[in-house]
């Protein structure tokens, strides 16, 4: 029987490099290779002389600028393989409306294609998944409000405002258990059987947490991470019933109705001293509190509010982002639990594992998300852009603060000056 002859595997791209680089190196004065330069340098790298010759063709030297000029990667990639039956695949779906392609299966039945072979396809790349979100209906004062709000942001240097002197608090419900969870199980392994007799019956505590961007403080010569700090609307209550768990008037937790006044009230007793405590530069500079416009927050007139927020020589001042805008805020369970004693523990745990690292992320993706307000006329239809802000921080050149194109900001001086705001305040003020 004919013996198989082994085939040595392709080179890496980064060997591809180092070939080139090598023969590099031996280019003489008058910009050619020495007399047996290809069969040396394939000596050294276990191939065949040829293999070397055609990488150096490629790479297209150029003896003026001692430099190579095209690139010698694989080309194979995305080429080799068994070819494509359906050629005609982008075509047909994409006369399907997008609405409709909500499941491999629903497309692969229109389209006539097998699951099994419209899954291949989309591992090649001929379909992307995307994870459609329902956002705010904007209305023209909405988009105005939002246009202005953003543009204030971007200074004449086109660089965003950096956002240190901002305190940004919210509100976030949390649920003693989902309604759909993900599980990964072992083979023949039972799934967990949950049940409650409607969404309705499942426990939820809200709670209100306020964080800034994290920075060095050079008062006391430590890192601040940016965690003010997070709280509970809850109040303790006796029993009214005895339960297996415990006889009845035993104090236990429950959640209760978050109003203006119990919102009044963790600003004053909570938000506001803790932002004192912790803030980590001069309390004589101004520091902005933002809130949304949920109907529980208090206005920006509230005596007892700004009170509490100029006692003690401190300049803190409460603002709203515009309305119909969470894309406008920095704050947006892991741990099974069965009391709400256990889902508070189980919040405040999870707050302290917060690093400063994904806070400061955060306020760079609300910074782009402003120019993209700005691009947008004040609009939401978007993509939240991407500046690989890991990889910048591991190289060490993570940005302070995002700079905007001109032609955006061009744009949106033009907007601001086009815009009646005068008349948008009206209407806004009408919903």
């Amino acid at each position: 029987m004919p013996q198989s002859v082994a085939t040595k595997p392709n080179f890496t791209p980064q060997q591809r490099t180092d070939v080139c680089h090598h023969l590099l190196t031996l280019v003489a004065r008058d910009g050619k290779l020495p007399y047996g330069s290809f069969r040396n340098v394939a000596a050294q790298f276990a191939c065949n002389w040829q293999t070397v010759a055609r990488l150096w063709k490629r790479a297209a030297y150029n003896p003026g600028s001692n430099t190579l000029c095209q690139d010698v990667a694989s080309r194979k990639k995305g080429r080799a393989g068994r070819k494509l039956k359906y050629s005609d695949l982008s075509e047909r779906i994409a006369k399907i409306p997008k609405t409709d392609r909500t499941t491999i299966q629903a497309i692969a039945h229109v389209i006539n294609v097998p699951k099994s072979t419209l899954q291949d396809y989309f591992k090649r790349g001929f379909l992307v998944r995307h994870s459609s979100s329902v956002k705010p209906q904007l209305t023209e004062a909405n988009k105005a409000a939002r246009l202005k709000w953003a543009f204030e942001r971007l200074g004449p240097d086109l660089m965003v405002h950096d956002m240190m002197d901002y305190v940004h608090v919210d509100e976030k419900w949390f649920y003693m258990t989902r309604v759909k969870k993900t599980l990964y199980l072992l083979p023949g392994e039972e799934p967990p059987h949950r049940s409650t007799k409607s969404k309705r019956f499942i426990t939820k505590v809200m709670f209100l947490s306020a964080v800034a961007r994290p920075r060095w403080n050079y008062n006391t010569n430590e890192w601040f991470d940016g965690r003010i700090g997070t709280w509970h609307f809850t109040q303790s209550v006796p029993a009214q019933r005895s339960s297996r768990n415990r006889p009845s008037w035993t104090m236990v937790t429950v959640p209760c109705t978050v109003t203006r006044d119990t919102y009044r009230d963790m600003l004053i007793d909570n938000v506001i001293p803790a932002i004192k405590a912790k803030w980590p530069n001069d309390k004589a500079a101004r520091i902005l509190l933002q809130q949304d416009n949920a109907r529980p927050h208090v206005p920006l007139s509230d005596e007892r509010v700004a009170a509490a927020c100029a006692s003690d020589g401190w300049a803190i001042e409460v603002v709203c982002q515009p309305p119909n805008s969470p894309d406008m805020n920095t704050l947006q369970e892991r741990t099974r639990c069965k009391t709400i004693d256990e889902l508070i523990d189980a919040t405040l745990s999870a707050w302290t594992t917060v690093d400063a690292m994904t806070l400061n992320s955060n306020f760079l993706t609300l910074q782009t998300c402003l120019i993209e307000v700005v691009r947008a006329g004040g609009g939401n239809n978007y993509k939240i852009p991407h500046m690989g802000k890991k990889k910048l921080a591991k190289q060490g050149l993570l940005p302070e603060s995002v700079e905007c194109p001109r032609d955006v900001f061009n744009f949106g001086h033009a907007a601001i000056g086009a815009t009646d705001f005068d008349a948008h305040v009206d209407l806004l003020a009408e919903e």
